[in-house]
């Protein structure tokens, strides 16, 4: 209930009044110069209402701020602290700083009109005053501004199928290309002081500059920080991991191994395991690494079973070798763009085997 000044001035305001008028809550809880002198024009045409004012004051004071969500033990406190502060006939002192003071403006008219006040009855004040704090937080419930609610922490994953290369941008403008049969999982609007995903497979990540709030990709043990920059992630299915960095600066260390940090500068890689099994690092090519990207495959004296691995990754398919013997065998060719068909084939002259094809199951076979 809002009155505007002319109604106030004809008609006798109540505590309650007082307490649902926005104008008044705000002049206690926000004032200025201009509601200062507003307020104080007011009280000068209408000094029988010091008191009111006085009370009204306190009770605005302990209402809740639309910052917090009140819960019933919050409520039960007010209840207790206005009752004995009624039951006394005391004021409490100010519970906040303010740039321009209310309280000193009330305190000086009450004083000025102190010979002026009626005696109140103090009982039934305390039960007004109790009946118009539980309305009031009614009123200022829909009034006040909304409450912030606290940030949940949700974790989200996204995931690429065998075959099926995929990017996302995260919510601080980071992108995040997926190659085939990865996932990674983060934290919705990365709550906290840093940014922190969890990768399986391959990705490579263009970082959105933040000094404040360090990216950091977890590997298995191994964790990748960065600021702002891009860089490659491999994670195979044999616990070997590569971290490769276009540009920018990142630092790399294992959680099991502490004396495992180190940092890579651009065209700088490591190739290390789980558990720190090994560390290596040096220098890469670009165009291998970041091949996946464009739709490139590269096999580069690559062993069978890994170039395997690679293919039915890439077209989501099931390939059986039959009658395989050399473990020494490696595959060599770079194939853009290509069909499943026309890499087998051309692999089939130099590895000398020939392969069977019945939709996403592909048989190789070598001769005995």
């Amino acid at each position: 209930m809002v009155l505007n000044r002319l109604t106030m001035d004809q008609l006798p305001y109540s505590v309650e009044d007082f307490v649902l008028d926005s104008d008044f809550r705000k002049w206690i809880l926000s004032p200025s110069n201009k509601s200062n002198l507003q307020w104080e024009d007011y009280i000068k045409r209408n000094p029988q209402c010091i008191e009111n004012i006085r009370l009204a004051r306190q009770i605005v004071l302990n209402m809740p701020s639309g910052k917090f969500v009140i819960d019933g033990k919050q409520i039960g406190s007010i209840w207790e602290a206005i009752n004995e502060k009624l039951a006394h006939g005391e004021v409490s002192p100010e519970v906040k700083s303010l740039p321009i003071r209310p309280e000193a403006t009330i305190a000086h008219f009450a004083l000025k009109h102190k010979t002026k006040r009626r005696t109140f009855n103090f009982r039934i004040l305390k039960a007004a005053a109790l009946f118009m704090l539980a309305f009031a937080l009614g009123v200022l419930y829909y009034t006040l501004p909304e409450k912030e609610k606290a940030q949940e922490i949700k974790w989200l994953t996204f995931s690429t199928k065998p075959g099926v290369k995929s990017a996302l941008t995260l919510s601080d403008g980071t992108v995040v290309k997926l190659n085939a049969k990865s996932s990674i999982r983060y934290m919705q609007n990365f709550v906290g002081d840093t940014r922190e995903v969890f990768l399986e497979g391959e990705a490579f990540f263009e970082v959105a500059h933040d000094p404040l709030k360090p990216f950091i990709v977890h590997t298995k043990d191994i964790s990748t920080k960065a600021l702002g920059t891009t860089f490659n992630i491999h994670a195979g299915t044999d616990e070997k991991i590569t971290v490769s960095l276009v540009s920018g600066k990142v630092e790399v260390r294992s959680a099991e191994v502490p004396e495992f940090v180190d940092y890579l500068a651009p065209g700088e890689q490591i190739n290390t395991y789980a558990k720190g099994k090994s560390w290596e690092k040096g220098a890469f090519d670009k165009d291998v690494v970041m091949a996946w990207l464009d739709q490139t495959i590269i096999f580069d004296d690559t062993p069978l079973p890994e170039a395997i691995k690679i293919l039915e990754d890439w077209f989501g398919v099931n390939i059986t070798l039959n009658h395989f013997k050399d473990e020494n065998l490696t595959l060599s060719g770079k194939f853009k763009g290509e069909t499943l068909k026309n890499i087998l084939e051309g692999l089939s002259y130099t590895a000398r085997f020939s392969y069977e094809i019945h939709g996403k199951e592909i048989q190789i076979n070598f001769q005995q």
